[in-house]
């Protein structure tokens, strides 16, 4: 049998910025972020590394 399996790293940074309101301030970030910014690197990796099964391949049989 095959398997397909994801590994996910996690990278996060805190980012402060100035706002009137919660929506404002992530909508700012949002568009920073999109914007290239904020760049996340290996210097944000938290730790965190997720390893699932993504999918089952069983070996395909002609019917």
């Amino acid at each position: 049998m095959k398997y397909e399996i994801n590994i996910t790293e996690v990278l996060s940074k805190t980012i402060t910025v100035e706002a009137s309101s919660e929506e404002e301030a992530v909508n700012i970030v949002s568009d920073m972020y999109n914007n290239e910014d904020i760049v996340l690197d290996y210097s944000d990796f938290n730790g965190d590394v997720i390893i699932e099964n993504k999918k089952n391949i069983s070996d395909e049989r002609k019917n």
